[in-house]
């Protein structure tokens, strides 16, 4: 629940923490996540440069203010949904959804998600776990959903430079030459719907050499 205080001195500052996530993540929105300090903060809210450490210690515990807030409403799939993967893929939509919706949050999380978000982490676990996967190949799994949903955002970045650069250094010959004309046309969420569901089919073949190893 947010929280407001009166600041000691003699001007009085008031905030909440909403207040100082909404500003944090304005800032990341605006200029990305290596823009955000608490004075850079404090100039966005109008406060005096010490006001928002009466809130938060330092960067790194704004990070995780931010961080919580950026999941905090997704909901974790019941199994009368359906089969795992489609549990799977309900809950990595929902945070694609929101990594969207907070652009730059991506690589936060990439970083801190076992810190702010370790329930997220769990639920999609536990998710696999049900499906089958044991042991390490729980982890291995998770960790290629994870690096998917949050690794992509870093590549994104310079996905523009990239395609200039193909326009500039064309050769008629080349194959890459001969594929830049379809990445006009492709959007965020084409590369990530092919994306999620390659990664889900692998899974889902994976456990299938899985069972036949086991019977053998």
């Amino acid at each position: 629940m947010a929280q407001s205080a009166k600041l000691p001195g003699a001007k009085a500052e008031r905030l909440t923490e909403d207040q100082i996530v909404d500003a944090a993540l304005e800032i990341i929105r605006e200029s990305g996540v290596e823009a955000l300090s608490m004075r850079s903060l404090s100039r966005h809210l109008g406060v005096s440069a010490m006001a928002a450490y009466y809130y938060v210690s330092d960067k790194q515990g704004l990070l995780d203010l931010v961080a919580r807030r950026a999941l905090g409403e997704i909901r974790v799939p019941e199994e009368s949904v359906g089969p795992w993967y489609l549990r799977l893929r309900l809950l990595i939509d929902q945070v694609e959804a929101e990594l969207r919706r907070n652009r730059g949050i991506a690589e936060v999380l990439l970083s801190r998600m076992i810190f702010s978000q370790r329930w997220v982490m769990n639920a999609i676990m536990e998710v696999l776990a049900d499906a089958g996967f044991e042991g390490p190949n729980v982890v291995m799994a998770y960790a290629l959903i994870h690096t998917y949903l949050f690794g992509r955002y870093r590549v994104a970045i310079g996905q523009h430079d990239v395609e200039a650069r193909l326009a500039d250094d064309a050769m008629p010959d080349d194959t890459v030459t001969r594929m830049g004309p379809f990445t006009s046309n492709l959007m965020g969420r084409d590369y990530y719907a092919f994306g999620v569901e390659t990664l889900i089919l692998g899974l889902r073949s994976q456990l299938r050499r899985q069972h036949v190893a086991d019977e053998d």
